[in-house]
């Protein structure tokens, strides 16, 4: 090869990485920050995000804290801002931890979104939710009193007292039960520390304490676990009926034994591969229809534009006849 040949090959092979550089950097980049890594839910959120990152041509990145720490979610957040990343979504564990990193983001021009969870008060640009909190809390309370009366004994395990998502489910809940349910006892809520074993803890005391209790509602995804074993551990399956808002892999062996009754809760798939979708119309300046059609999505998404909430759909119910259809 002459001295010439070798010029223009390098030449060429250097112009062809540059190219390559340039289409990568103009495709939009979506991060998002789940409360906790690696559980069955948000593994399912993170496939459907890969799915719609294929389908509209988005790089998907998609890191957690190894427990609902909110010092830690908010460490990665920065992280994402810093990498310069198109579009920031988040599932805040403490609002308050992550306001002044979002206002940060926003001024530094990077888009950002809450997604699974809110942050009211922020200066995110809207949230991408699964269903109305109401609609949750209403949902799972009218199940349990279907089952143990309008005058039965509820316990309540929820994940930490700082996520804001949770908490507006138990007071959705404890609202339907004020409303309709007045002769319904709901004892104190009990938070764990993000682990099955706390809630394990927390069932059994409630059930000790509770010779009467009817019922004990998993507010989130990673107490559902530790209740069912709870449940089997007093040999109380059939016997106290048992729900949460679980992902239907993590509680199926526990459902098909009688130790959890029923699960409330959507495709949280379908929820991931709808947040990449919003990040990539965000990114490219386009605004959301009233019903907005989603290529690849079988969902009725609604735009609640004075809410700035982009809502997936309706809660789902779960039952012994039904979770073997589902795999998330």
């Amino acid at each position: 090869m002459t001295r010439l040949m070798k010029t223009l090959t390098a030449g060429l092979l250097a112009a062809v990485a540059i190219s390559s550089a340039a289409i990568a950097q103009d495709k939009v980049r979506v991060a998002f920050v789940p409360q906790i890594q690696g559980i069955p839910y948000y593994v399912a959120m993170e496939n459907g995000g890969k799915k719609a990152a294929e389908a509209f041509g988005v790089d998907y990145i998609q890191q957690g804290p190894t427990t609902t720490n909110a010092a830690d979610q908010l460490r990665i957040f920065e992280s994402f801002v810093n990498q310069g990343v198109n579009v920031v979504a988040v599932s805040p564990d403490d609002v308050e931890t992550l306001k002044p990193a979002i206002a940060k983001a926003r001024a530094q021009g990077i888009h950002v979104i809450t997604s699974d969870a809110d942050a009211a008060g922020s200066e995110r640009e809207f949230y991408v939710a699964q269903a109305m909190d109401k609609d949750l809390g209403y949902t799972i309370l009218d199940e349990m009193v279907k089952r143990i009366g309008k005058d039965g004994k509820v316990a309540i395990i929820s994940d930490a007292p700082t996520i804001a998502s949770l908490n507006a489910w138990i007071a959705a809940i404890k609202e339907r039960a004020a409303s309709e349910y007045p002769d319904l006892k709901i004892g104190s809520v009990d938070h764990t520390d993000g682990t099955a074993s706390r809630a394990f803890q927390f069932a059994t005391d409630a059930m000790t304490r509770n010779p009467d209790l009817g019922g004990i509602i998993g507010i989130a995804s990673t107490t559902c676990p530790g209740i069912g074993q709870a449940v089997e551990a007093a040999g109380k399956q059939g016997q106290i009926v048992t729900t949460g808002f679980c992902s239907p892999n993590t509680i199926k062996d526990y459902m098909l034994s009688g130790a959890l009754t029923y699960s409330v809760l959507w495709n949280p798939s379908d929820l991931g591969y709808l947040t990449v979708w919003a990040g990539k119309q965000l990114a490219d300046g386009k605004a959301f229809d009233a019903s907005p059609k989603v290529e690849g999505l079988d969902a009725n998404v609604q735009w609640l534009a004075d809410q700035k909430i982009l809502l997936l759909g309706n809660p789902m119910i779960f039952t012994k006849e039904n979770i073997e259809q589902f795999d998330f």
